[in-house]
This record gives structure tokens, C-alpha cells and sequence, in this order.
């Protein structure tokens, strides 16, 4: 059979919609580019709905790829130097977090960058969950899931809006922190499991409305004339101090 070539053919239409956020939330999908991040995708047990390779591939073997010219795969490709294989996934969320294990909140952050890193360290910490809190960017965005490297497969998500938010945390049976410039208590100490730790945007940091809900406040020491720590930094901070 020979590759795909036309950029009509419905599939790769299909994939190709998949850049814009609007398309991935009605689709229900999102793309993920490069043979590593394949891999993580099916030790988790992860599997395509749409696979995309120009040459034979050892991977999920029950699946039959699409086979496309390496042409259409650069159009494809949200990166300079494409690979040789990507595939659409289904967006997994979970529908309310729960109160088992340490979470980690983040408060309107709009940074997909930001947000893939910050994905990638809670996979390491072993996290066992990640709320979007308010109008936060889409963690299914091409740019957030390349900065997971594989991540976005081993963390759970939630997504939750301002005022729900509030209640639950007003009820974490743990400690829930909010991190605040403001705040007087130093972030190197031991927390009460299960930890919530609350991180705020990277313009406006974490509001007074959800800081007050949280029954511990703590800052990040800096040296006097720096801003701020970027969030992914001090959200990487935050969480290793549940490693001690």
C-alpha cells in the first residue's frame, strides 16, 4: 500500500485540527510526537485512537498505523526536525479529585511551557494529582505535552472552578499550603499528609480568596530585588519537600 500524501485524506485532516484548543476539546484528543513519549504512553497502558508513522514501528502491535509520506509527516509536525511517528490519544479527566495522597493545585496558570514542566515534576514526585483551578491553559496543548516528555500519561487530572475549589480545600483533611510572597512562615518544614499544596498564576500569584481557604501559608525566601521564582521552579520546590 502506498504512504498517505494528501493533506484531504479525513484522518490527517483530523489530526491536523488537533493544533487549535477548540478542536482538541471537541475531539476529545490530543497529539503526542516522538518514539520516547510513545513508549511511556504504552508502559501506562495508554493506546492511540490514530497512530502515524512513515516506516514500520514496534509498537502497540494490536494497532494498524497510518503510514504517511515523511512530506506529510513535516506538515504534521509541530517541530522542526519531525519524527518518525505521532498518534492522538484520548484526553483523560478525572471528574473530582480525591482527598488520598499529596495534590497539587494550580490557580489560573496560563503557561502551557510552564504547565508541561511543572507536569513532569509531579510525575517525579509520584503526585497523585494535578486540580486546574479557573481559567488555566490547556494541559492537552501541543507545547504543555512536549514539555512533559511523557508525563502527561502518568499524572491525573481535574480541572475545578474557583469557588468549588475553595470548599474543598477548606476540607483537605491534611495540610493544604497556599505559597505567598506574603506569607511569614518559611516553605522548608514538615507538612501534614495528605499535602495540598496550592500554586498561584505566573502574573498574579495565588488569590486571597483561595490563599484563605488553605490552613497553611508559607513563602519562598528570596533575595531582596528578585520578583519571583518562575512557578514551575517554585511549584519543584514545593513538592520535593514531601520527599524527606
Amino acid at each position: 500500500m502506498l504512504p498517505i500524501s494528501s493533506t484531504q485524506n479525513p484522518t490527517i485532516k483530523l489530526i491536523r485540527s488537533l493544533d487549535d484548543k477548540k478542536a482538541r476539546r471537541e475531539a476529545g484528543l490530543f497529539v503526542v510526537e516522538g518514539i520516547a513519549m510513545l513508549e511511556r504512553a504504552e508502559e501506562l497502558g495508554w493506546i492511540p485512537d490514530y497512530l502515524i508513522v512513515t516506516k514500520p514501528l514496534h509498537l502497540f502491535d494490536a494497532m494498524k498505523p497510518f503510514i504517511v509520506t515523511e512530506k506529510l509527516m513535516s506538515e504534521l509536525s509541530a517541530q522542526n526536525n519531525p519524527h518518525d511517528v505521532l498518534a492522538a490519544f484520548s484526553q483523560r479527566w478525572q471528574p473530582h479529585p480525591t482527598k488520598a495522597g499529596n495534590w497539587l493545585a494550580l490557580e489560573e496558570i496560563r503557561d502551557p511551557g510552564n504547565l508541561g514542566t511543572i507536569i513532569r515534576t509531579a510525575d517525579a514526585i509520584a503526585v497523585a494529582g494535578l486540580i486546574l483551578v479557573g481559567d488555566c491553559c490547556d494541559p492537552y496543548a501541543p507545547e504543555c505535552v512536549r514539555a512533559t516528555t511523557g508525563s502527561i500519561f502518568g499524572i491525573t487530572l481535574t480541572k475545578m472552578p474557583t469557588a468549588s475549589f475553595v470548599d474543598f480545600a477548606k476540607a483537605w483533611p491534611g495540610d493544604s499550603v497556599a505559597t505567598r510572597m506574603d506569607a511569614k512562615q518559611d516553605y522548608r518544614r514538615d507538612y501534614m499528609a495528605p499535602t495540598l499544596f496550592v500554586m498561584g498564576s505566573e502574573a498574579r500569584g495565588l488569590s486571597d480568596s483561595i490563599s484563605s481557604a488553605c490552613n497553611q501559608k508559607v513563602r519562598i525566601p528570596m533575595r531582596h530585588g528578585v520578583e519571583s521564582l518562575n512557578v514551575a521552579t517554585a511549584t519543584a520546590l514545593m513538592l520535593y519537600q514531601t520527599l524527606k
